[in-house]
């Protein structure tokens, strides 16, 4: 029997399982119907704990998630350099649970394992959701100084009051004006290890996915924040221009969109998928 065998709703549990020898914590929703599992890939350095409120907005399909190595509780894995490495892991991980086929999210760096994981597993994905995502560090337009800084030298995970106050300038949009969004989205995230962190910032920095957008075929959506200060609207713009199966849709809103509108944008996701 598959892991995700179930015929009645669930909680969100938590767990961990060996992926190439190392410990990946990972959590299931389990939905009953036919619709297909729906994997999603966090953005840089974040835990599972921050993608539990869109979760919660799905009731009509299992989801899937997982730490990526050296972040959140799971171990590091000095096998990650780059993000077709991250996309082998994801793969792998699936075949561990026991799913062949899904659809796919990927939020901000997530955005860019979900389009290498499409590209490298074409016949094991059917619709792709890319929010808040690029073509990668070597193919898009970058954020605010500040943003990058920020990135570069991520003061907010070692001081939280400062990552408060530092946070909604740097992603931009709605949290500007409303503070305490901010803090209510990372009130429960947890820090990454240096390791984890940095790599995942390499493997971004020397990655591009246009030589092969055009090469995807998987309907996709792609979701976009106007005032997003950290990957800006024209990287999306850009995005469904060369996937050819793609519609965009643009929120008033900033780089964490999928938290201040998350009942909105899971609606739409659900919809299209």
């Amino acid at each position: 029997m598959s892991m995700l065998d179930t015929g009645v709703m669930s909680e969100v549990e938590m767990d961990a399982i060996e992926v190439q020898g190392r410990k990946l914590r990972y959590l299931i929703k389990r939905a009953e119907g036919e619709a297909l599992p729906l994997l999603i890939c966090n953005g840089l350095g974040q835990s599972l704990e921050i993608l539990l409120p869109l979760i919660e907005e799905f009731c009509d399909r299992t989801i899937l998630a997982f730490d990526m190595p050296g972040v959140g509780k799971s171990e590091w894995n000095e096998g990650m350099e780059a993000i077709p490495d991250y996309a082998d892991l994801a793969l792998e991980f699936m075949d561990k649970v026991g799913v062949e086929n899904f659809d796919l999210l990927g939020i901000s760096w997530g955005g860019a394992l979900a389009q290498q994981i499409t590209r490298n597993a074409p016949d094991r994905v059917n619709k792709l959701v890319l929010a808040i995502a690029s073509a990668g560090g070597i193919g898009s337009w970058w954020g605010t100084p500040l943003a990058l800084t920020e990135i570069m030298f991520p003061m907010r995970f070692t001081n939280k009051a400062y990552g408060n106050f530092i946070g909604p300038w740097m992603y931009g949009g709605e949290v500007v004006l409303k503070p305490e969004q901010f803090k209510e989205y990372s009130a429960h995230a947890l820090r990454p290890s240096a390791q984890g962190y940095f790599t995942q910032v390499r493997a971004m920095c020397n990655w591009t996915s246009l030589p092969w957008l055009s090469e995807l075929t998987q309907p996709t959506l792609i979701l976009a924040g106007q005032f997003d200060a950290l990957i800006p609207l024209a990287n999306q713009v850009l995005l469904a221009h060369k996937i050819k199966n793609a519609r965009l849709k643009t929120f008033p809103d900033g780089h964490l969109l999928m938290f201040t509108r998350r009942r909105e944008v899971a609606k739409l996701i659900q919809s299209f998928l």
